[in-house]
């Protein structure tokens, strides 16, 4: 292929070519297992872009009101029909007075029920993704436990006193960013959960929580 000729995004394949200019408005959806040219910036280098390209959401909550001595409070559930990666969950929060909340991550390989679950709305990181398939809950009450695989994170966190002022630093899990792999979720039983190791919450205890995944 002689330099500079313009092609399509994805009809390059069998030019003799080194490579393609990356075209940002294009959306191309490549057979698995073809041969593809590698992509370009504008300045003719090979491209590398470090924002993934899966199907990302988040969910959150705000002044959730933990019920008593709480165990599971927010959870991702998996998809019968997709992958979820959990890439992230954080949680930080505020109380009468300046206390202090030991949290934890736990992996279910079979959702919990019941619980009075509210479905934290799912928001998508990009409008061309479809609506998400896992499922995003807070629960009212203490739900009836999945099984338990095992506990993946634990951390003390500590909540500020209401009206200081002053706001805490939240805890943050972060997963898939250290060439470790994310929180993998392989079906629509599995399950991670923040846990509260069922705690008496200091009074006016209220959490702020968000959970971010990605599917596939």
């Amino acid at each position: 292929m002689e330099a500079g000729r313009v092609v399509p995004t994805g009809t390059g394949v069998g030019e003799p070519t080194m490579g393609q200019v990356y075209d940002p408005t294009a959306t191309p959806a490549f057979a698995a297992k073809s041969f593809q040219v590698v992509a370009l910036d504008p300045t003719g280098a090979q491209m590398s872009n470090n924002e993934g390209r899966k199907a990302t959401y988040s969910g959150s909550t705000i002044a959730y009101t933990p019920y008593a001595t709480p165990q599971d409070i927010v959870g991702v559930i998996g998809s019968a029909s997709k992958r979820v990666r959990a890439l992230r969950f954080a949680v930080s929060g505020r109380a009468t007075q300046a206390n202090q909340l030991d949290v934890q991550l736990v992996k279910r390989s079979t959702a919990d029920t019941g619980g009075t679950p509210s479905a934290l709305t799912a928001v998508a990181h990009d409008s061309n993704d479809g609506a998400a398939s896992a499922t995003c809950n807070s629960y009212g009450a203490a739900p009836t436990a999945g099984t338990l695989v095992g506990a993946i994170r634990a951390q003390q966190i500590n909540l500020s006193a209401t009206g200081s002022g002053g706001a805490a630093v939240p805890a943050e899990f972060d997963f898939g960013t250290a060439n470790d792999k994310a929180v993998v979720l392989n079906s629509g039983s599995e399950g991670l959960y923040l846990n509260l190791n069922g705690a008496t919450m200091p009074a006016g205890t209220v959490l702020n929580v968000f959970v971010e995944w990605s599917e596939e």
